[in-house]
């Protein structure tokens, strides 16, 4: 748990204006009583924030989830597979897209989502709170409705949480599902066969459709 006088925060988007907007709301916004907020720096691409972390240490990092170099779920693996940064760091995953897929940005390594359509004093208030409280985490109200939207879908068709992850990845072949589930393909198309039966369809396509509609995955191919 942070538990210093400043809390210190990087910022990632590839748009200057909302590089800007947050620069202003942190300065504005800081507090008259700590914890205060410090910006300790910016970047427009994932490479320049991969970079910048290895010697700025920054207590939260808030970073977009599409930049125009990379995508910043890839930038969030990166930043916890190699351990670069702070150790105690908390990343907040920000878009203006809402077809999004929460459960990818949960799984890269965030520790939650802030919609850009979230107002100033709600993004002060996700800084604080993750930063205070890094094992848990914060979700925009639109993405924790998803998630109540999905969960009750799939609980409503008997879904289990193993098939839940094969249905997560049911736009890839089986193979690739059976080597990043850890199972064998033989696995992997008896859950298919078994999400098939409980959501009544007889087709890969729709299945993905269902997926799709009830927010567990993009609605496009990224």
């Amino acid at each position: 748990m942070f538990q210093g006088d400043t809390i210190n925060v990087f910022v990632t988007d590839d748009h200057e204006a909302v590089r800007f907007a947050l620069e202003s709301w942190i300065k504005t916004k800081a507090g008259t009583e700590p914890p205060f907020i410090n910006l300790v720096g910016t970047s427009s691409t994932g490479e320049g924030t991969l970079r910048s972390l290895k010697t700025i240490r920054a207590d939260v990092l808030l970073i977009d989830v599409q930049l125009a170099d990379t995508n910043g779920l890839e930038v969030i693996k990166s930043l916890r597979q190699k351990g670069i940064g702070n150790d105690k760091l908390s990343i907040l995953s920000m878009t203006g897209n809402e077809n999004v897929s929460v459960h990818d940005i949960l799984a890269s390594g965030a520790n939650g989502y802030l919609s850009k359509a979230e107002s100033g004093d709600t993004f002060i208030a996700a800084i604080r709170w993750i930063a205070q409280h890094p094992s848990e985490l914060w979700l925009s109200s639109s993405v924790a409705q998803q998630l109540v939207v999905i969960d009750h879908a799939l609980n409503s068709a008997g879904i289990t949480p193993v098939e839940r992850n094969v249905l997560r990845l049911i736009r890839l072949p089986n193979k690739e599902i059976a080597e990043l589930l850890n199972i064998s393909e033989g696995t992997v198309k008896n859950y298919i066969s078994s999400i098939y039966q409980k959501l009544g369809v007889g087709s890969r396509l729709e299945a993905t459709k269902f997926a799709a509609k009830i927010g567990l995955i993009p609605a496009t191919q990224r």
